[in-house]
């Protein structure tokens, strides 16, 4: 049975997808713009986009593996007060600015105020299809 709370998962699973793979794109951008690469593990792990997501009950948690090294840069960058580390900073949104633009101004917004009737009947629709086109293969 299709619920209104299975609905609103979907959505916010959705939503949540969406904004971790633009996250990991704009990083793999930069990554590959700004930056000299040399044994290319930084653009691989960056490729993958990996993240998980759990959910139980009412509670969804979504997990995103940092390549430790990714956190590096953006603090090693952040350290220099002269003119050309001020450039390079501006050009590179490697982490804090990625993560939390992306998150604080397009996805949250997004989920507080995209979950409108057509989202839900739209997605409501998706799950019925799936759901018959399941019962029609078994």
């Amino acid at each position: 049975m299709i619920t209104d709370e299975l609905i609103r998962t979907q959505f916010v699973n959705d939503v949540m997808s969406r904004g971790i793979s633009k996250i990991y794109e704009t990083q793999e951008n930069v990554v590959r713009t700004y930056l000299h690469t040399r044994s290319g593990n930084l653009l691989a792990h960056l490729a993958r986009r990996p993240f998980t997501s759990q959910s139980s009950d009412s509670k969804q948690v979504y997990y995103m593996r940092i390549f430790p090294y990714l956190r590096f840069l953006d603090i090693n960058y952040r350290r220099g007060k002269d003119r050309i580390s001020r450039h390079i900073r501006s050009n590179l949104a490697i982490y804090n600015r990625v993560v939390w633009g992306v998150l604080y101004h397009e996805t949250f917004p997004e989920i507080q105020y995209g979950f409108t009737e057509e989202i839900r009947n739209s997605i409501r629709k998706k799950l019925e299809e799936s759901l018959q086109n399941e019962q029609s293969n078994s």
